[in-house]
């Protein structure tokens, strides 16, 4: 069940990218862990897609993570204590630290922002920056950015549904997984460019390069208190990025 909206999609947005300006900023383990188990997790337990959006946030910084652990892991040029030594690549306990709170800033960051692009509202969102007369290139280019996800995973589930009408049987090994993966993503990747074309198309034949000022048909969601809410948002971050950075903190 989708949860009940509360704040604008834009108010949802610029407080993701601030938190992970925090992340950055702060750059300690213990405050990514508690962005991680007191925003993230919550946020996602409360979006009404738990299982969407947990398989994207582990499709998408799966690989990062691995990466990371294989890189710092074994080659961490400023490790001491050697936990295994296999000669050419060794496993050290700094490079082990150092690989996890990597992975952890990592995990934070797709966590953050993934949760806020499949539970946004995307018609809600464009008409809002619409009525602040936002440049329409920006407008669509935001909008179809944060929106390919949630288009992507519905285009996929409708063509593996029609693979799996036609006969497609995905086994338990690995050459047949691959292959059935293949039907699924070669489809969808011809069809993403081909929407793509004919959407520029499209755009085109309706003026949508055209000087005149665009008209929403939805309501402006947006209030005052929000916008306000906003800058002082951003203002709050921006003063403690500076003071933090500035009086020396970083580790």
């Amino acid at each position: 069940m989708p949860r009940r909206r509360i704040y604008n999609p834009l108010t949802e947005l610029l407080a993701a990218a601030l938190l992970v300006v925090l992340v950055l900023v702060v750059n300690r383990w213990e405050f990514s862990f508690a962005v991680l188990v007191l925003v993230v997790l919550p946020a996602v337990l409360l979006s009404g897609r738990i299982r969407q959006i947990s398989l994207a946030i582990l499709l998408v910084a799966g690989p990062l993570l691995l990466s990371s652990l294989l890189l710092h892991g074994l080659f961490y040029p400023e490790g001491r204590v050697i936990l295994l030594d296999f000669g050419v690549a060794r496993v050290t306990q700094e490079g082990l630290s150092f690989a996890a709170v990597m992975g952890l800033r990592m995990g934070v960051f797709t966590g953050v922002l993934l949760t806020v692009a499949m539970t946004l509202d995307i018609p809600d969102l464009l008409a809002t920056m619409t009525h602040r007369r936002w440049n329409r290139k920006l407008v669509f280019i935001l909008g179809s950015a944060v929106g390919i996800l949630p288009h992507v995973a519905l285009r996929a589930r409708q063509i593996t549904r029609a693979q799996q009408a036609r006969g497609l049987v995905v086994g338990r090994e690995p050459i047949s997984r691959f292959r059935a993966l293949l039907t699924v993503t070669t489809p969808l990747v011809i069809g993403l460019l081909v929407d793509a074309s004919e959407r520029n198309h499209m755009l085109q034949a309706r003026g949508f390069s055209s000087s005149v000022p665009r008209t929403s048909y939805l309501p402006d969601t947006d209030t005052p208190r929000q916008r306000w809410a906003r800058r002082g948002m951003a203002v709050a971050v921006g003063a403690f990025s500076v003071l933090w950075l500035g009086a020396g903190v970083l580790p």
